[in-house]
C-alpha cells in the first residue's frame, strides 16, 4: 500500500513540475544564465558550468536533469550557449539555446543588460513503456512521440559589482512545428511560457566573511507562484555554506568549494517537508564550474 502511494504522490507531484516544464537548481545563484540571457558576460569572466540533479530519490519514474551552460563576455555585450536534460518518468526534454546579451553603461559603475535567446525544445515521449488499461485509446495509438518546438526568449538584467537584479522570459514564443511552423503564445504541445524575477547580492563582512542571499521566483499562468530564496556564506571566497528555501515545500543545504579563481564546485541535498517526505530519500544536486578570464573571486561580478 506504502509503495501504491508512493506512487500517486509522484505522478501528482511530477505533473505539476513538468507542467511548469522549467528545471529548478539550487545553485541558480552560480548559473544565472541559465534563466536569463541577459546574464552572459555580466560576471566579468567567462564560464563553463555543469548541474546535474536527481529529484526524489529512490522513487521509480523521479525526475532526473542536467546539462551544460556556457557563457563569456566580449566588449560591451556577452554570448553564451546551454544544452540541459530534463528526464520524467517516460518523457525526455532536451533544451538547446544560444544567448546574447548588450551592457549599457548608465553610470561609472553601474549598467543594464538586454538579452535575447533563441533555441528547440526536443520532447520525446515513449508511451509503449507505459501500462494502461484503455487500449483503444488515440493517445496511446504510436509507441513514441517526437516534437520538436523552436523557442525564442528576453531579459534584461541591472547590476554592479556585487549586486544584480533581472527579468526574463525564456520562452516567449514557441513555434509549434505539428502547426505548420504557426508562431502561438499558448498552445505549442507541451510547452508553457515562464517568468522569472531573480535577484542577489555581496555583503562584505569582517575577518574574509561575506554573506550572499539571492532570489528567484518564478511564474507561470494558472500555477501558484513560486520563489526560491537563499542565503550563502562564504570564508575568504573559498569555502562556502548554504541554506535554500522553495515554495513547494523543500529546504536546501548546500556546500561550495573554490579552487583558486577558476574552478568551483557544490553539493546540495533537498529535505522534503510536504507529503513526500514518507515516500522519497530526498533529492540531490551536484554542480561543477570552470572559470575562465578572471581573477575575481566568487560571489563578485566584476563591471567589464
Amino acid at each position: 500500500m506504502k509503495k501504491i502511494i508512493g506512487t500517486l504522490i509522484i505522478a501528482v507531484a511530477s505533473s505539476i513540475a513538468f507542467s511548469q516544464q522549467e528545471y529548478s537548481y539550487t545553485f541558480f545563484n552560480d548559473n544565472r544564465s541559465f534563466t536569463n540571457p541577459a546574464a552572459v558576460g555580466t560576471e566579468g569572466f567567462g564560464s563553463v558550468t555543469g548541474a546535474f540533479r536527481t529529484q526524489w530519490a529512490g522513487m521509480d519514474g523521479a525526475p532526473t536533469s542536467g546539462g551544460v551552460t556556457f557563457q563569456m563576455p566580449l566588449k560591451n555585450m556577452g554570448v553564451g550557449a546551454m544544452v540541459y536534460q530534463d528526464h520524467i518518468g517516460v518523457t525526455n526534454q532536451t533544451n538547446i539555446a544560444g544567448m546574447y546579451s548588450y551592457h549599457l553603461k548608465i553610470s561609472r559603475e553601474h549598467k543594464v543588460a538586454f538579452g535575447v535567446s533563441a533555441g528547440m525544445d526536443l520532447v520525446n515521449t515513449k508511451y509503449d513503456r507505459l501500462l494502461y488499461w484503455d487500449a483503444g485509446d488515440q493517445v496511446f495509438s504510436n509507441d513514441y512521440v517526437n516534437v520538436i518546438v523552436p523557442h525564442i526568449g528576453i531579459g534584461a538584467q541591472y547590476f554592479f559589482e556585487d549586486f544584480y537584479a533581472g527579468i526574463s522570459v525564456p520562452r516567449l514564443v514557441s513555434v509549434n512545428s505539428d502547426q505548420f511552423n504557426s508562431i502561438n503564445f499558448a498552445d505549442a504541445p507541451s510547452m508553457v511560457t515562464h517568468a522569472y524575477l531573480s535577484s542577489g547580492y555581496t555583503f562584505r563582512l569582517k575577518n574574509d566573511v561575506s554573506l550572499i542571499p539571492s532570489i528567484l521566483a518564478k511564474y507561470t499562468k494558472n500555477t501558484p507562484p513560486r520563489v526560491d530564496v537563499s542565503f550563502t556564506t562564504m570564508y575568504k571566497d573559498m569555502l562556502g555554506f548554504g541554506l535554500a528555501y522553495k515554495s513547494l515545500g523543500f529546504l536546501s543545504v548546500y556546500m561550495k568549494y573554490q579552487l583558486k579563481d577558476f574552478f568551483v564546485i557544490g553539493y546540495g541535498f533537498d529535505f522534503s517537508m510536504n507529503a513526500l517526505q514518507s515516500y522519497s530519500k530526498g533529492s540531490h544536486e551536484v554542480m561543477l564550474q570552470y572559470r575562465f578570464g578572471t581573477t575575481r573571486s566568487m560571489g563578485a561580478a566584476r563591471m567589464n
